[in-house]
């Protein structure tokens, strides 16, 4: 036997076990129960111009007046009565809109709207819906997306339906109810494919001029320029528009999500999962459960992990799944999520955490949030809040003080926020601060001088500490000649004009905090040996002659 053909025997044999059915077998069997009769199996499944002696003959049924219990009939599909079926919206989110044939303007779509054959429907940006046949069956479309309801029909009151769909461009994901009779059908035609099942969940894809199924159980037959590929379960395909469908590919797993094990109550939210080899994207999606009936987030990223929007409080369902080099997107991932972030607290404005606070009596100020009616503020000297030292749970406003001194020591506080139906939210997290003494106000000493020079030095602070000196002719310090922070205690410089100065200076402590300034000292400065150095007190501050 030629080598070709032994490759292909195997994959004609799969097809066949798939296809067969509803190409070899043209009649739908009936197993008789206790009471049935003839007459009324042929009113309740026959057309109306098909006799009920041709049913009789077609299973040479010998006594029409009794039909054994458990017996078999079989009835020719083409006598059977059919009836158009519709799909019925479950859900819808966001903008979608329905055209009927014979008619120019769309209307938009709602739940629950009823769709018969024939009907164009398109998605925009960020929509996405849910429809459900009468078999059951639900096709998921999602943003960006054309679908016409090509065929949809019922063969009368046998459960067979026939469900033949059209996607012109985007994305749809189908649960296909197990078909039992020869007569049942679900198909998706792309531009370059048509793919046919009898019971499975998978999805269909058309754009950029090429078209993608991707089954997740069961098996679904591709086929595309007269030729066919059977597509098991974990397996999908990318055929180009006008090509032949190539052998099925294994489908990336699904990637390891971290679900939260408790309720998320802080906003945003950073869903982040496992790295998938041979991923070069990944789909996050979105919903209020986990049947996904409309995305409230349809997704693609780079990253393994992505920020999920602020929505309201509740239950819902996120899935992820790896999208490899052929753009063909893997198994989910689903992970339920049980949101309680709302009302959110404010925004702390200070004291920010980790920051120094010298105030004895401090003061707390946040944003005010349009959620709130009140707040719950505390403060603890230990971070699990167990025995709160001061609080306050009806506060309005933007602030709050310590309702008395406090001493030096670590601390921390937070904040929530109730609404107006008295829900309150999480705190924020504990914000730790140190209250710590005012930085020591220097004081200048007295200036020393050479031929050309003049320096005025100080008593140091801590280590790390700054210090920011001004001198100026006037004691206001409004234009000051010399303004420099150093962050040694000293400073030299050469020596100015003769006359008046003032200077001045203060500590910079280490986070950055400007502590009191010293006293304003008085420097004369004269041009004569005559001149002498001194120090008197003059006007609250110190008058240091310096001889020149």
């Amino acid at each position: 036997m030629h080598p070709t053909r032994n490759r292909l025997l195997p994959r004609l044999a799969a097809l066949l076990l798939l296809v067969s059915p509803m190409l070899c077998a043209t009649d739908w069997t009936y197993r008789v129960r206790p009471q049935d009769n003839i007459w009324d199996l042929s009113g309740r499944y026959l057309k109306p111009d098909v006799p009920w002696q041709k049913l009789q003959q077609y299973n040479k049924v010998a006594d029409p007046y009794h039909l054994p219990p458990g017996m078999t009939l079989r009835i020719p599909i083409a006598w059977l009565r059919v009836q158009p079926a519709n799909a019925t919206v479950v859900a819808v989110i966001g903008h979608a809109h329905v055209q009927w044939p014979g008619q120019s303007q769309a209307e938009n779509v709602t739940p629950g709207m009823t769709l018969g054959y024939g009907a164009h429907l398109s998605t925009d940006a960020d929509t996405s819906l849910t429809l459900q046949f009468a078999d059951s069956s639900r096709l998921l479309m999602e943003q960006n997306s054309a679908l016409d309801l090509d065929q949809m029909s019922a063969y009368g009151r046998t459960g067979m339906v026939d469900t033949r769909l059209r996607l012109q461009r985007g994305r749809v994901t189908n649960t296909v109810t197990p078909m039992t009779g020869v007569g049942a059908h679900f198909s998706v035609e792309t531009p370059g494919t048509i793919s046919s099942v009898r019971g499975t969940h998978f999805r269909v894809t058309a754009d950029a001029g090429q078209s993608r199924t991707e089954v997740l159980t069961g098996r679904v037959d591709v086929g595309g320029d007269h030729a066919h590929v059977l597509v098991p379960k974990e397996h999908g395909v990318a055929v180009n528009d006008g090509a032949k469908p190539v052998q099925a590919q294994a489908l990336l797993p699904a990637p390891t999500l971290h679900c939260p094990a408790q309720p998320v109550n802080k906003l945003p939210f950073v869903l982040d999962w496992t790295t998938l080899d041979g991923a070069t994207r990944y789909r996050v999606q979105l919903a209020s459960s986990d049947r996904f009936e409309a995305l409230l987030l349809d997704h693609v990223t780079s990253s393994a992990q992505l920020d999920l929007p602020d929505i309201p409080d509740g239950d819902y369902a996120v899935r992820v799944r790896g999208v490899d080099g052929q753009k063909l997107e893997g198994e989910d991932a689903v992970c339920t999520l049980h949101m309680n972030a709302h009302p959110q607290p404010p925004l702390v404005m200070e004291p920010l955490p980790g920051s120094k606070v010298r105030d004895i009596r401090p003061r707390f100020q946040w944003t005010e949030s349009l959620e709130a009616s009140s707040y719950v503020w505390q403060l603890a000297g230990n971070e699990q809040f167990a025995q709160p030292l001061a609080s306050e749970t009806q506060l309005t406003g933007d602030h709050a003080r310590a309702p008395g001194e406090l001493p030096y020591g670590h601390y921390y506080w937070r904040i929530a926020t109730r609404d107006k139906h008295g829900k309150l939210g999480p705190f924020t997290d504990p914000m730790p601060f140190d209250l710590v003494p005012q930085p020591p106000a220097p004081e200048v000493g007295k200036p020393k001088s050479s031929k050309n020079e003049v320096s005025f030095g100080w008593q140091a602070g801590t280590s790390g500490q700054r210090y920011h000196i001004q001198l100026d002719r006037h004691p206001d310090f409004a234009h000051p000649q010399i303004d420099q922070t150093l962050d040694q205690p000293q400073l030299k410089i050469k020596k100015p004009g003769s006359g008046t100065w003032y200077v001045r200076v203060q500590t910079v402590d280490t986070d950055g905090y400007a502590g009191p300034w010293g006293a304003v000292q008085k420097i004369r400065l004269g041009g004569c040996l005559a001149c002498r150095l001194g120090a008197v007190a003059a006007g609250g501050g110190i008058v240091l002659w310096l001889l020149l």
